[in-house]
């Protein structure tokens, strides 16, 4: 064999002995934490309005037999939902025989196959509770339209002359894969009582 072949080889074999004993010692250096980001999840939207339909009413000129009755009524604004909680609070020195009749059938807005998940009214505490949602076999809904329908009465031994049955915040609107309510708006039922006028009293006068 030449001899210049013979130290070309032996220099490339060096070579590689260096570079193998690199590679091997940069293997064994502990090797820094590869940053990891962690993906932003996108932001519920909050389209969705809960509300009476009427959403003012006049009682003054009730009788004492006087049932009224008022719709309620969720607007998705766009979202599609699953379901809806309703908490509400009302004053029961001013209405009472209180009753909510689901929107369970082809006109309410989850239609017949409809989940009536809870339906109370605590007259004590003047508290309406209610829940309804799709079935399993159902898409989510979008849309306008009726989830209960409610009834009342006015007590006549109210001192005030008007009172609101008001949406709490345990209210929510759902949509499917998500825990955060799209509920943005919910609006009150305003009750007239009574018309009648504070009696005047005039001007204490000086002697």
């Amino acid at each position: 064999m030449p001899k210049k072949t013979t130290i070309l080889i032996l220099i490339l074999t060096a070579v590689t002995g260096v570079l193998l004993f690199l590679a091997v010692s940069e293997g064994r250096k502990p090797q820094a934490p590869k940053a990891t980001t962690t993906p932003t999840k996108k932001q519920v939207q909050k389209t969705a309005r809960v509300f009476f339909s009427p959403q003012n009413i006049d009682l003054s000129s009730a009788s004492v037999s006087t049932v009224s009755t008022v719709d309620i009524l969720v607007d998705t604004g766009g979202s599609q939902i699953a379901g809806v909680q309703v908490e509400a609070q009302y004053d029961p020195k001013s209405l009472t025989n209180l009753s909510l009749i689901p929107a369970a059938h082809s006109q309410g807005f989850f239609g017949n196959q409809a989940n009536i998940l809870f339906n109370e009214i605590i007259p004590a505490t003047g508290r309406i509770s209610f829940a309804i949602a799709i079935s399993p076999d159902q898409s989510p809904k979008n849309g306008v339209g009726k989830i209960a329908t409610l009834s009342f009465q006015r007590n006549f031994n109210a001192t005030s002359s008007a009172t609101t049955i008001n949406f709490l915040d345990k209210t929510i609107v759902t949509i499917l894969g998500e825990n955060e309510s799209v509920l943005k708006e919910s609006l009150p039922l305003n009750i007239t009582l009574s018309t009648q006028a504070t009696p005047f009293t005039p001007p204490a006068t000086t002697q």
